[in-house]
């Protein structure tokens, strides 16, 4: 238990623990020592004593003590110069899968260093290092940065949120993971802290927490990859659709909640709000060009539609899937026409007619024609992926060294953009909502008759 106690602290290179862990004959604490007296940690620095070390680490099979050992007689540090015993210590550890060694074996193969020179041996020994290391499980190669696909995915899979839908549904997207950053991960409550609702919408409320385990990620270099987590992570909780109104998050409630990246900035409404004179159109579209191709994958690789496509609490829900007859969710300047009508329930057609409306946000371009997202026929808009490409081949004219038309009304329009008012409205009116159709469609029939009248009573706001 000591010795692995003085192990973990060995992280800190702090020359007492590495001697108690070499006194007692450690490989690693033999090595670490050496490296001390290599660099001066902790103690006066003594390259012979470095190399002393590196070699007694060696002689008890450590990897990294037998690639030390050649970059030492490399470099001459601590001993004589020679190529010869450098490259013979290289493919030592290269022969036990060093990684560096693997790589220095190639290169003195390449070049003809301490060896003869032989190109078919050096792209073997090429072959046999790999970009991102070993598997720990396997010992084969990893498939991506700390993560091997043979072994990894069922690893990641032990664990249950007792609840057997869920496990399949996470489950089966974690054995078709491929890397370590995008496993998608269950989260027990005790892991979150500082819960507070942030806000509501159609299909949900939001929750800020703090996730203490925090995101993972990927440190060190293609030597070396380790896997690793922030310290902690702010995010986002949603409730899902079918989850029954939650006036107070309580673990109690045993409600499920999907985890996302927390948006430190606000809504997309808030953010152009805010920021919409200043952003060039080539910042917009990018952030165009990113909602289109997640609208994309939810469309056609997911087969769901969004169905509140402005709120940011909103969640997607199955392309197939009924709501109570006469009534909807949304933001009404966002909703289809044959949505809101009550002609229609919610389609993809209706998502990409939302999108259109954040992009008509600029008024004195016509992108919206262009795309024809608003089309008031919904057989006649583009689909996602079309949106998506077109505005892909607008950022390619635009970031493009030559002049052509389509960068020059892009930057036309960010010296009008200056002066042009932004409409001004309460959060409320930008927050999803029941919209009872039938009502609509009463008071639009009521209007058609009173065809005649100065001015329709109809208010759409009080809907």
């Amino acid at each position: 238990m000591e010795e692995q106690f003085i192990k973990d602290k060995v992280a800190q290179l702090s020359f007492t623990d590495c001697q108690k862990l070499a006194d007692v004959n450690d490989p690693d604490g033999v090595y670490w020592l050496g490296y001390c007296y290599e660099y001066g940690i902790g103690i006066e620095k003594d390259e012979n004593k470095a190399f002393i070390h590196y070699q007694k680490s060696a002689d008890m099979n450590n990897s990294k003590g037998m690639y030390k050992v050649g970059y030492c007689y490399s470099l001459g540090i601590g001993v004589e110069k020679d190529n010869y015993k450098a490259f013979e210590h290289y493919k030592k550890s290269a022969e036990i899968n060093d990684l560096n060694g693997i790589f220095k074996t190639a290169i003195c193969y390449y070049y003809g260093i301490g060896v003869e020179k032989d190109t078919t041996k050096f792209r073997e020994w090429r072959k046999n290092k790999s970009e991102y290391g070993k598997c720990t499980n396997c010992n084969e190669d990893n498939t991506d940065k700390a993560w091997c696909l043979s072994c990894d995915p069922d690893i990641a899979t032990r664990w249950t949120s007792g609840n057997k839908d869920i496990d399949d549904c996470m489950k089966s997207i974690q054995l078709r993971t491929f890397a370590y950053e995008n496993v998608v991960e269950w989260i027990p409550f005790d892991k979150l802290s500082d819960i507070k609702e942030v806000g509501k919408g159609g299909f949900g409320s939001v929750f800020k927490a703090t996730w203490m385990d925090g995101i993972r990620k990927v440190d060190g270099n293609e030597f070396n990859y380790v896997r690793a987590r922030e310290s902690f992570s702010i995010v986002a909780l949603k409730t899902l659709t079918s989850s029954k109104e939650t006036n107070f998050l309580k673990e109690e409630t045993k409600e499920y909640f999907m985890v996302f990246q927390y948006a430190n900035k606000e809504s997309l409404h808030k953010y152009l709000r805010k920021n919409f004179v200043e952003l060039t159109w080539e910042t917009k579209l990018r952030i165009l060009q990113d909602i289109s191709l997640d609208l994309d994958r939810i469309h056609d690789l997911a087969g769901y539609i969004h169905a509140d496509f402005h709120s940011d609490l909103g969640l997607s829900r199955k392309n197939d899937e009924e709501v109570s007859e006469g009534d909807i969710y949304g933001v009404i300047p966002y909703v289809a026409p044959e949505v809101l009508s009550g002609a229609q329930q919610f389609t993809q057609a209706a998502d990409i007619y939302g999108f259109g409306i954040i992009m008509a946000l600029d008024k004195d371009r016509l992108m919206v024609m262009n795309l024809r997202c608003m089309n008031s026929d919904p057989q006649e808009r583009p689909n996602a992926s079309d949106v998506h490409w077109k505005i892909r081949g607008w950022l390619e004219k635009i970031a493009s060294s030559g002049d052509n038309e389509i960068k020059k009304q892009f930057l036309d329009a960010d010296k009008v953009i200056k002066s042009l008012p932004m409409p001004k409205h309460s959060d409320e009116m930008y927050t999803s909502k029941i919209i009872s159709t039938k009502l609509i469609a009463n008071e639009i029939k009521e209007d058609l008759f009173q065809a005649d009248s100065a001015q329709s009573k109809f208010d759409i706001t009080k809907v």
